[in-house]
């Protein structure tokens, strides 16, 4: 077998572990209804380009404006912040809540926390458009959630 696809199987086994070994979710679902104004900016995007790209098919001349459901779930195994926040859009991370609005966000949920909940709102990824190799943008997203 080549160097090459040992690499790609050994990478594969990886990826399929992490979704596998990913923590259970319980069946708690908590809907979050925001006002329709997607103003809640997360963190992170630069990480997920990735699986960003691969939910709005890619980059494109213009910019992406896609409406799609988002999951947020407590992430306290997370190594880098015990409080973390995880967004995801199609089973997919594409971001997190700043450390602030992560440690905001639980004392609002702090009842549902024994739960082990998942929480959908509404969410937009725009950006990402490629007009030539110099002039092209990163995909973001904006959660529809309540902004204090």
């Amino acid at each position: 077998m080549s160097t090459t696809v040992v690499v790609v199987l050994i990478v594969v086994l990886a990826v399929v572990a992490l979704r596998v070994l990913r923590p259970k979710r319980s069946s708690a679902s908590i809907n979050l209804p925001g006002p329709g104004t997607y103003e809640f900016d997360i963190v992170g995007e630069a990480s997920y380009q990735d699986a960003l790209s691969d939910i709005c098919g890619g980059k494109k001349e213009s910019s992406a404006e896609l409406y799609v459901d988002a999951e947020l779930y407590l992430e306290d195994e997370n190594p880098h912040d015990s409080k973390a926040v995880c967004v995801s859009v199609e089973g997919k991370t594409v971001g997190y809540l700043s450390r602030k609005d992560a440690r905001n966000f639980r004392k609002q949920v702090k009842e549902f926390e024994d739960q082990d909940p998942i929480f959908f709102c509404k969410a937009v990824i725009v950006g990402g458009w490629k007009k030539s190799k110099r002039d092209q943008g990163n995909f973001g997203v904006r959660l529809d959630l309540p902004v204090n």
